[in-house]
């Protein structure tokens, strides 16, 4: 068996051996997915910010409704939804009354 020395022509350097030299087109298309996944990041991060203010305008809203609701209530006399207290002054109750037709 003989040994086969390599010449320099014959020997590929690392860079030709990984496809990632210099002028890699490879390392291009790496380089416009990383910046293709940071502008997909800012637009995402943007979407987030949007809807947080959305839900905290919505619970906002749904505060307001509350105390209108519980405003509403105390000017009709009536216990608030879940109260355990009966109101102050309540009428007793009055006899059914049954409306026959013809």
């Amino acid at each position: 068996m003989t040994v086969r020395v390599k010449s320099v022509s014959g020997t590929r350097t690392l860079s030709a051996l990984k496809g990632s030299g210099g002028h890699s087109k490879e390392r291009h298309v790496r380089a416009f997915q990383i910046a293709a996944l940071e502008l997909e990041r800012t637009r995402k991060g943007r979407e987030l910010a949007a809807a947080r203010g959305r839900i905290a305008s919505l619970l906002e809203r749904l505060r307001e409704v509350d105390a209108l609701i519980a405003q509403h209530q105390a000017e009709l006399g009536v216990a608030a939804i879940g109260s355990v207290e009966a109101p102050a002054a309540a009428p007793p109750p009055r006899k059914r009354q049954t409306i026959r037709y013809g």
